[in-house]
């Protein structure tokens, strides 16, 4: 038995313009790098303009996920719980996260979505 499922069309948004480009195209999401600790760090996004794309993507009833992944030091990581705790104020729907680190911390009330480079191979 085949069973349907919804598809969302999740675009990358190296910026608040290419977000608000792939919104207005149909994008049912996109996800951008955070500020700091995303991966692509040359592609990070401000915190403004990640607010800015939230009200926007919320206006077309789409959502905004946050690359918050890369390997986090010890003093990185309470860094990184604050600007989870910014980035679920500015209005983001889930985070992108690739340390599991961040699973013992006091993160705000968020989706985690496994980053790509969570490699597991067992």
């Amino acid at each position: 038995m085949t069973t349907l499922r919804d598809i969302e069309l999740l675009a990358p948004a190296s910026s608040l313009e290419g977000g608000l480009v792939a919104l207005s195209a149909g994008a049912d999401a996109v996800y951008v790098g955070a500020p700091q600790y995303g991966a692509r760090s040359a592609v990070g996004v401000s915190l403004e303009d990640i607010r800015q794309l939230c009200d926007a993507a919320h206006s077309y009833a789409a959502r905004v996920y946050v690359a918050l992944n890369t390997i986090l030091t010890d003093r990185q990581l309470t860094y990184a719980v604050e600007m989870a705790h910014q980035l679920y104020e500015a209005g983001a729907d889930a985070l992108i996260i690739q340390d599991l680190g961040l699973l013992t911390q006091e993160l705000p009330p968020i989706p985690l979505h496994a980053s790509t480079q969570c490699h597991n191979h067992s």
